[in-house]
């Protein structure tokens, strides 16, 4: 019988290495609307100036937005207590997570049974 731990540890390392092609791949400015908008005006300038003038016929009308002002006021709450135990909890989890994988991924022999 083979080590079952190997197919599954070169599976995850394929899954890893395409996940990261994909997110390398995908184009951010999707994500930031001034950086969706820069791009379509420049794919625009190489067009033709009937179709640029149809695009911009069919564009909608911005409205002006009111200004607004922040406002900062000091919080007397103090130090956020609760978000450190969430994020230290969170952290010392994640740690014993990668611990469990690199135990058992590093392991050459059966996995033992008490």
């Amino acid at each position: 019988m083979g080590n079952p731990i190997r197919p599954f540890a070169y599976r995850t390392a394929v899954a890893a290495v395409l996940v990261t092609i994909a997110l390398a791949l995908v184009p951010t400015a999707f994500g930031d609307v001034w950086a969706r908008d820069n791009a379509n005006a420049v794919a625009t300038q190489g067009l033709d100036t009937a179709i640029r003038t149809a695009i911009a016929a069919r564009a909608p009308v911005s409205t002006p937005v009111a200004a607004t002002t922040l406002r900062l006021t000091p919080s007397d709450e103090g130090f956020a207590w609760g978000a450190a135990a969430l994020g230290l909890g969170a952290g010392i989890a994640a740690m014993c997570a990668v611990l469990v994988c690199v135990t058992l991924v590093r392991h050459d022999g059966p996995l033992r049974h008490a």
